[in-house]
């Protein structure tokens, strides 16, 4: 992922929280008394002043997700859970790097298709997991779980 967005040198710090501690980190650092999905805490400044811009291996920052949300998340959207984490850490690493949805719609907007661009580019995040969950399997006959005897002169 990191790759995808040209930084494939910079390192993050991933934590994986159930909904009790995610509510607390969220009323602690964004006042909100409620759990949240993802949580991203960046070390570097986005204008260029911070000292560890200086560094092309800084650390990123921390990317916090709750996996009880996100496994709630998952459930209601049909998908796999591994397919809704890793469209939550794609949108904690889009946080870590400047964008922002809650600024503006254009800026939702601009995210939401930075994310699709990440997800394109990793085959296997871009594979539709709730098509083939959907999907119903086909009807084996019961002559086709029966053993089959070879054919005879083959």
């Amino acid at each position: 992922m990191l790759r995808t967005l040209g930084l494939s040198r910079r390192e993050l710090s991933l934590s994986i929280v159930d909904d009790a501690e995610m509510q607390s980190l969220n009323r602690q650092y964004r006042r909100r008394n409620r759990p949240t999905d993802v949580l991203a805490f960046a070390l570097d400044e986005q204008d260029g002043s911070s000292p560890m811009s200086q560094f092309p291996h800084a650390p990123l920052g921390d990317v916090v997700i709750s996996i009880d949300t996100a496994t709630r998340q998952a459930r209601e959207s049909h998908c796999a859970l591994a397919a809704r984490f890793d469209a939550l850490l794609i949108h904690g690493i889009l946080h870590l790097v400047g964008y922002d949805h809650e600024i503006s719609p254009a800026e939702e907007r601009r995210m939401a298709r930075r994310a699709r661009e990440v997800r394109a580019a990793l085959p296997v995040l871009a594979a539709p997991t709730a098509s083939r969950a959907a999907a119903p399997r086909p009807r084996r006959r019961v002559s086709d779980t029966r053993p089959r005897r070879p054919r005879r002169g083959a």
